[in-house]
C-alpha cells in the first residue's frame, strides 16, 4: 500500500530539490525588499531624501540590487491616474526614476510623451464621461416619461437605471483606459531600455 504524501512534504521536496541559496540570491532577497521600501517612502513623504538614503549603500552589487528594487515600485506607479492621489504618485515616480538614470535627456523626452498621453486621457475621459452622461440621461427621461404614462410611478426604476448606469459607465471607461494604456506601456517600455 502506497503511501500518500501531504502536501507540506511534497513542498519540502521541492524545496530541498532547488538546493541552497547562491550568495547573490540571498542578496537580491534581501536587497530589493530594501529598495523597495525606499521608494515608496520617497513616494509617500516630501520630505524623504531617497538619495541621501540610496547613498548609505556604497556596495556596487548591494546598490545594484537596491537600485533595482527602487525602480520596481517607481515603474509600478507609472499609470493612468483615475484620481488626484495617483497623478501625484505617478509624477513622483517618473521623479524617482530619473533619480535613479543616467541618460536624463532621453529619459526627459519620454516623459514629456507621457504626460501628453495623460493629457489626452483625460480629456478624453472627461469629454467621454459628459457625452455618456448626457445620452443617459436622455434616455432616463425618455424610459420615466413612458413609465409615468403606463403605470403613474419611476421610484422601482431608478435604481436599476443607476446601476445600469454605473455599469455602463464602467464597461466605456474600461475601453478607454485600455485603449491609452497600450500608448503608455510603449513608453513604460521605453523607459526600460534608458541607462
Amino acid at each position: 500500500m502506497s503511501e500518500m504524501k501531504s502536501a507540506w512534504e511534497k513542498a519540502m521536496e521541492k524545496v530541498e530539490k532547488l538546493g541552497k541559496p547562491t550568495t547573490e540570491e540571498l542578496r537580491r532577497f534581501e536587497y530589493i525588499p530594501i529598495g523597495n521600501s525606499l521608494a515608496a517612502k520617497y513616494l509617500h513623504d516630501d520630505q524623504y531624501d531617497f538619495v541621501s538614503e540610496l547613498k548609505k549603500y556604497q556596495d556596487i552589487e548591494i546598490r545594484q540590487y537596491i537600485i533595482k528594487g527602487a525602480h520596481d515600485v517607481y515603474f509600478r506607479n507609472i499609470t493612468l491616474p483615475h484620481d488626484e492621489q495617483a497623478k501625484q504618485n505617478l509624477a513622483k515616480a517618473m521623479k524617482g526614476i530619473r533619480l535613479l538614470k543616467e541618460n536624463k535627456k532621453q529619459l526627459d523626452i519620454i516623459y514629456e510623451r507621457i504626460n501628453n498621453l495623460i493629457t489626452y486621457y483625460e480629456q478624453a475621459l472627461q469629454q467621454t464621461f459628459l457625452q455618456f452622461k448626457n445620452n443617459f440621461e436622455a434616455k432616463i427621461q425618455e424610459t420615466a416619461a413612458n413609465l409615468n404614462q403606463r403605470h403613474g410611478k419611476t421610484s422601482s426604476i431608478e435604481t436599476e437605471l443607476q446601476q445600469q448606469f454605473q455599469d455602463e459607465w464602467r464597461r466605456i471607461s474600461n475601453e478607454l483606459d485600455s485603449k491609452y494604456e497600450i500608448a503608455l506601456e510603449e513608453h513604460r517600455q521605453q523607459i526600460l531600455s534608458i541607462t
